[in-house]
């Protein structure tokens, strides 16, 4: 009776220890798929009407500033009147290090003047794992907007 209550115990203190390991956490943004990340960062902003369209090789690069590559998957929404500037992109690479660099050469040729006659105020590109937001438009919307996609991988 007495090793079985030993073994219990023995068994009882191993997985409490194994429960106070370090656990490896998956961001919630990581488990979304673009479709789903774009309402959330959108989420209690104040915006124009906005409409959102799926980025393929032949409008990726109008969007997202940098030439479609293989493995990129993207989304964007923009202003429905062309006169707002406002634009919200999402790209996907398959994996961190090439986000990186795609977010780096977003970063290094967006354009807040894309718009006839008008600029955004804010323009900023943020990556989190393998997902880059580029976010142009007020700088209330786009300061709103980059917190709102941060806080998806905290």
């Amino acid at each position: 009776m007495k090793k079985i209550v030993v073994v219990l115990l023995a068994l009882m203190l191993m997985f409490t220890m194994a429960a106070c390991g370090e656990k490896e956490t998956t961001a919630l943004g990581d488990t979304m798929t673009l479709e789903q990340i774009m309402p959330e960062i959108l989420k209690g902003v104040e915006l124009p009407m906005v409409m959102d369209m799926p980025l393929d090789a032949e409008n990726f690069e109008f969007f997202a500033f940098t030439p479609y590559a293989e493995g990129l998957t993207g989304l964007a929404s923009e202003a429905a009147i062309s006169s707002i500037a406002h634009s919200v992109v999402l790209v996907r690479a398959a994996d961190a290090e090439t986000a990186a660099k795609v977010a780096a050469d977003m970063d290094a040729n967006k354009d807040p003047r894309k718009w006839c006659c008008v600029e955004a105020e804010k323009a900023e590109v943020i990556v989190n794992g393998s997902t880059i937001l580029l976010v142009m438009s007020s700088t209330d919307a786009a300061t709103a907007i980059a917190n709102n996609f941060n806080a998806l991988w905290k």
